[in-house]
């Protein structure tokens, strides 16, 4: 239920133009975010960072619902965390938090984080890096899987494992 109002309130921002901020009511949003929402928290941390829904631009609100949704569970918003993070767009660079919110989206089974934290150690340790693309590949990343197929043929001992 609380997913299908998160749902419809991402719809109507997104596709009902004739919708004005002022008269916008998420009340229900705000609501279930407070009561533990993972999807309430994500949704309202999105209209947050975009100043939508009636809502103004608060990124310090944004993180925060956002590290809440990631601490319950949320993969997607770990994911996004980690890119704030590492972009800086919205907030200070901070990558030692990107790497903590980009390893609990990939711990979570979210290929993109999977993929990118195999980039991220493919200098540094070949191992750790031919894992996480072997994770992500297997979830259906194609990227991964090339890069994954390059590390292997260059250091076929950090792909022991696929002989298992």
């Amino acid at each position: 239920m609380n997913i299908l109002r998160s749902l419809i309130t991402i719809w109507i921002i997104l596709f009902w133009t004739p919708l004005q901020a002022q008269t916008f009511d998420n009340s229900h949003l705000i609501e279930d975010a407070t009561n533990g929402d993972i999807q309430a928290q994500y949704t309202l941390a999105h209209l947050y960072l975009k100043g939508k829904g009636g809502l103004v631009f608060d990124v310090e609100e944004a993180v925060r619902l956002l590290e809440e949704a990631a601490d319950g569970g949320h993969k997607e918003a770990a994911f996004d965390l980690a890119f704030l993070y590492l972009n800086g767009m919205k907030l200070a660079k901070d990558r030692v938090k990107a790497l903590h919110w980009l390893t609990m989206s990939a711990e979570m089974g979210q290929v993109d984080a999977q993929y990118f934290l195999g980039l991220a150690y493919k200098k540094s340790d070949r191992l750790q890096a031919a894992a996480w693309l072997k994770m992500a590949a297997d979830g259906g990343h194609l990227e991964a899987a090339g890069e994954l197929d390059q590390i292997c043929a260059e250091d076929p001992q950090a792909c022991r494992w696929s002989a298992k």
